[in-house]
């Protein structure tokens, strides 16, 4: 459904016969002027390659996800009259993790996605299923080099700040008045050595149990909407 509201380059729907709860989707296709075909479940099955279709796919007349760019990213916040915020994932390797990061930067309203065009998940059918279609919705931009791409960001006026277990700062005290940009380190060695040195501010998810850290795509979920809060906080009556 979010694949044909954002007008993504859509060939042709396939759904499978007697599925329940596909009319919505059906009608939403036929005022896009898309073409449906119903099919038996053993043809979704094989198109999708053992992936879970809940009875729905679409064939993309260009296969391969178009990357933003990070003007992109200062326009679509510039649009809202916002600060821009951006989420940086260093070597996010699992399209699960991926996936629900970029749902939630988009539904905490971030302006865009960073990611490294290696040693990273690259945006697929898995994670878009993953994001809820949140994918369709915010600039992701791939870059060769994070490091220079941070720099950029800093001469933008953006401050980072990088996540870390060895951070002395927590996340709810940092400055949300300001374009921001949060890092995100890989699920199991956090962010690398340059890009941690990148960083403005390291910033840190209090445990209190016996588990040292958060899966990833949960500790961004946590900073993403705290950043929110706090900007929120800041346009009640009476606030600074």
């Amino acid at each position: 459904m979010e694949a044909i509201r954002s007008n993504a380059a859509i060939e042709e729907l396939f759904l499978q016969k007697n599925a329940v709860g596909l009319s919505d989707i059906k009608n939403e296709a036929e005022l896009f002027s898309i073409k449906t075909k119903e099919v038996a479940q053993n043809v979704i099955d094989n198109l999708a390659s053992r992936q879970n279709h809940q009875g729905v796919l679409a064939k993309l007349k260009n296969m391969e996800f178009a990357y933003a760019a990070v003007e992109d990213i200062f326009e679509k916040a510039e649009q809202r009259n916002e600060k821009a915020l951006i989420a940086i994932l260093d070597e996010i390797v699992d399209p699960h993790n991926l996936g629900a990061i970029i749902r939630s930067a988009e539904c905490a309203g971030f302006h865009g996605v960073i990611i490294p065009k290696h040693n990273s998940a690259e945006v697929n059918a898995t994670v878009m299923k993953t994001s809820a279609g949140a994918a369709s919705h915010i600039p992701i931009v791939q870059v060769t080099n994070l490091s220079r791409a941070m720099k950029e960001l800093k001469a933008k006026g953006v401050w980072i700040h990088g996540t870390s277990l060895n951070a002395k700062k927590n996340y709810y005290e940092l400055d949300a008045d300001d374009h921001i940009a949060v890092v995100i380190g890989s699920e199991g060695n956090g962010m690398r050595r340059l890009t941690e040195e990148g960083c403005d501010f390291l910033i840190k998810i209090p445990i209190f149990g016996n588990i040292e850290s958060l899966n990833a795509s949960v500790a961004a979920g946590i900073v993403f909407f705290d950043i929110q809060r706090q900007r929120m906080s800041l346009l009640e009556p009476g606030k600074d």
